[in-house]
């Protein structure tokens, strides 16, 4: 620990709120690095120099002055911390007078510079948790025994039964962020572990309940669905995904994974939703997996052939709502506001241009895998 130009600047200005006096503070080379008088800022300072030798407090009176460089009378106390010599802090008048404050004054500068020291060693310590978080999500590297001791030293226990939650804002306003980080980590509990990504989301390592050894899954929705509700109140755009849990601490990064997967598919499939969970969506998630890695995509060009004849677009919404109601042409046609015929023409149409006939469910299942890649892609393409 040792005094920065800022903290000594603090310390003035919070100790000169309560006393009707200037206050100067020396570094260890006797420098005034904090001052009530900005034009002693930089300057040296003899008395200190002398108070860092003797290591006891030395006062300068009036006639004394005339002794000393760049020195006003006064009386002038070693700071300590931890048993060493920080350097100095002066109380400028009168000894007779600013005698009495002496002690106050050292006490209330050594606990500022106690709060500063606790204060820096919380945040290294956050530091240090983000940074084994991030080997979490990562996949561990290290080896298992040195990862359990990391683990212990930072209160983690890796043996509780986790999964992975991924918090995404679509706002740029950076006060809205912050409120929304702070928000989190009050909602979060004592086990739980949250850390900010580099692209900008919130990725909570959840402690879940196990019954039976089986993940309470509905238990962990509502308290998400809890959060979410006093999320939206501080940012509208917030997104929520659930990752699949696993019994080891050695698949959280698969977890990790399948929440930023399902959030980008959900985002895509179901944009009005603000929350998505991966056992819901594991099926479109593989979809859109596998539609990326293949080249030539049937699926794709099949749909991509449906669209090109289908300017209006009122076959694709025909095909999508048939699907929405299990092929059941009467639902259908009344949720379309046509008739039953007009239906029917609209499917051996949509047959016409794709060589897929709607009413046969494997055909049918071809065309609805194929809405849903175009749908996962389309951003791709």
């Amino acid at each position: 620990m040792y005094l920065t130009e800022q903290l000594a600047q603090e310390i003035v200005d919070r100790t000169m709120a309560i006393l009707p006096y200037n206050i100067n503070v020396m570094d260890q080379d006797g420098k005034i690095i904090g001052s009530g008088d900005q034009q002693r800022l930089s300057t040296k300072h003899e008395a200190a120099s002398e108070v860092l030798r003797r290591k006891k407090a030395v006062e300068i009176g009036f006639s004394d002055t005339e002794n000393w460089n760049g020195v006003k009378e006064g009386i002038n106390l070693p700071i300590l911390f931890q048993g060493e010599i920080l350097g100095v802090v002066g109380i400028t008048g009168s000894p007779d007078v600013t005698r009495g404050y002496g002690e106050l004054v050292k006490m209330t500068t050594e606990m500022i510079i106690e709060q500063a020291y606790m204060q820096k060693q919380l945040q290294l310590d956050e530091r240090i948790k983000e940074e084994f978080v991030h080997q979490l999500l990562n996949g561990y590297k290290l080896d298992e025994n040195i990862f359990f001791e990391k683990a212990k030293a930072l209160h983690v226990d890796l043996l509780l039964p986790r999964v992975i939650i991924v918090v995404k804002s679509s706002s740029f306003e950076v006060d809205r962020k912050q409120n929304l980080e702070r928000m989190i980590n009050h909602l979060l509990e004592s086990d739980d572990l949250a850390v900010t990504t580099y692209t900008g989301e919130i990725v909570i390592v959840k402690a879940v309940s196990i019954k039976y050894d089986r993940w309470e899954k509905e238990r962990t929705i509502s308290t998400v669905e809890k959060w979410l509700a006093h999320l939206s109140k501080i940012d509208p755009t917030v997104k929520i995904a659930i990752g699949n849990y696993y019994s080891t601490f050695k698949r959280l990064d698969q977890s990790f994974s399948e929440a930023k997967d399902t959030l980008t598919v959900g985002e895509k499939l179901t944009p009005e939703k603000y929350m998505f969970v991966y056992d819901d969506l594991s099926i479109y998630v593989f979809m859109s997996k596998l539609a990326k890695q293949m080249e030539n995509n049937p699926f794709v060009e099949l749909i991509h052939r449906l669209k090109e004849d289908d300017e209006s677009g009122h076959l694709q919404m025909t095909l999508k709502m048939y699907i929405q109601e299990n092929g059941k042409a009467i639902n259908t046609a009344n949720k379309l506001f046509i008739h039953r015929n007009s239906l029917q023409y609209r499917l051996e149409k949509i047959k016409e241009i794709t060589g897929k006939d709607s009413r046969n469910y494997q055909d049918l299942f071809e065309l609805y895998f194929s809405l849903v890649i175009n749908t996962l892609v389309s951003e791709d393409h």
